[in-house]
């Protein structure tokens, strides 16, 4: 059995995907279609001690060699191996002689998430070791520019989780669940999920991750349940606010006994004419594909999509947006779920240089649903999605499954393979969302409003 570059990965991703892919019950797993779409599982390739030694007798047979460039090989020493893209030569002692070899990992974007970071670490480690050469960084060449990131910061976490690491994968040690919004499209999110409420595990609560989570068990609180009891005033975090630790305790007091805790009354926006919007991209194609919009008049409702079947239509799908809500005279209130449909707009705003005026009335006009959960009311949630919030409330989107990430599947098979149905459902699910805001807005309404 070996560590490789991908338990790297998954384990500063998550140290329990690690572990479930180890040691989880396969008919647990529930691949999310965004997950199926892109072919980004987490299932662990098989790696054979034959394609192993193979692979390295060959990687090896080229750096003896000096060729200058050695593609898409394997690395590794003891139970570590490594498949890196490219390996560099450079100019150093080394065992080979005058030169030695750099890992260098082909990115589309420069930005670097700690899973990469640390799989870079650990492969310039392998190279440090392989090669008895001080291999103190490792490449990133991005479109055609190249970083040299220094491994020098993280080395020494990385030496002291790999024992941790292949204590994990014998099943020497249980690793408990972080449950956060970044499980929402992982395989394993429902039986974390389960797992988790079982035992009333800390990340239940929204905002809570596990650096605030390592820092809470430091004062014996190691459950929702025992945080709802503690007296947090003299607490002082690292990792979270005073505020913070406000909502952490009500929001534990809201899952224990199961029910809503106001903490604020509010003004809420009057107007005849109530606008609820909700907005879906294609992130493959780089386009706004629709502005769905709820429209309720004096108790009437209408749901009215404008689409943009591809990147062409954009313009004309924003232009008849504004126009028709231009139409109110700037007498509307436009309620949306957290600050994306801003941020829509002000990007489409620039790309097709719109008039400012339009736009400012709609940023005018616009009313955040989102910051109120949590700042204003606490329900017994676990996260604070548009979803969570209205099946909380009783409403139920047609297809239960569904999400975000899902329509964005949905719109790509229409727009590939020109599949309708997949369109159809695609809209249905937006529609569905723009319900949800209302039920959201009038809930909020009835407890919140000072008159």
């Amino acid at each position: 059995m070996y560590i490789s570059h991908y338990d790297i990965r998954l384990f500063y991703r998550c140290p329990m995907l690690l572990y479930l892919n180890e040691h989880g019950p396969e008919d647990e797993k529930k691949i999310h279609p965004i997950i199926q779409t892109r072919k980004r599982y987490s299932k662990h390739p098989e790696i054979t001690k034959k394609f192993v030694e193979r692979e390295l007798q060959r990687t090896d047979a080229l750096m003896k060699k000096g060729t200058n460039t050695i593609n898409q090989c394997w690395i590794g020493f003891d139970n570590k191996v490594a498949k890196v893209n490219r390996l560099t030569k450079i100019q150093t002692q080394s065992n080979l002689g005058s030169y030695a070899y750099v890992p260098t990992f082909l990115r589309h974007q420069p930005n670097l998430r700690k899973p990469l970071v640390m799989e870079g670490t650990f492969s310039a480690y392998i190279c440090s070791e392989i090669q008895e050469a001080d291999i103190d960084y490792f490449v990133i060449q991005h479109q055609h520019e190249k970083d040299n990131q220094n491994v020098e910061e993280n080395l020494k976490e990385l030496k002291e989780d790999l024992d941790k690491i292949w204590k994990i994968k014998r099943g020497d040690i249980e690793i408990s669940p972080n449950y956060t919004r970044g499980c929402r499209v992982c395989e394993w999110r429902i039986y974390c999920k389960e797992i988790a409420a079982q035992t009333l595990d800390l990340t239940l609560i929204s905002g809570i991750g596990k650096r605030v989570k390592s820092e809470l068990f430091k004062y014996d609180i190691k459950d929702v349940t025992t945080l709802a009891k503690a007296d947090l005033t003299e607490l002082s975090l690292q990792a979270a606010s005073k505020n913070d630790l406000k909502f952490f305790k009500l929001q534990a007091e809201s899952l224990v006994t199961k029910k809503e805790i106001i903490r604020e009354k509010m003004d809420f926006p009057e107007s005849i004419v109530e606008l609820f919007v909700d907005i879906e991209g294609s992130s493959h194609h780089d386009f706004i594909w629709i502005i769905g919009c709820l429209i309720r008049t004096e108790g009437d409702v209408d749901y009215i999509p404008f689409q943009a079947n591809s990147p062409k239509e954009e313009k004309e799908m924003i232009e008849s947006f504004l126009e028709f809500v231009n139409k109110f005279n700037g007498n509307y209130v436009l309620y949306h779920w957290s600050s994306a449909e801003p941020q829509y707009f002000k990007n489409l705003k620039i790309k097709y240089s719109l008039p400012y005026q339009k736009l400012s009335d709609l940023t005018k006009n616009s009313f955040d649903l989102f910051p109120i959960f949590k700042d204003k009311i606490v329900l017994p949630l676990y996260t604070y999605t548009l979803k969570d919030v209205a099946n909380w409330l009783g409403f139920q989107w047609h297809d239960p499954m569904s999400d975000g990430a899902t329509s964005i599947v949905l719109f790509d098979r229409w727009y590939n393979n020109n599949d309708r149905r997949a369109l159809e459902k695609a809209v249905s699910y937006n529609s569905d969302d723009c319900k949800a805001l209302m039920i959201a807005k009038d809930y909020l309404r009835k407890k919140l409003a000072k008159k």
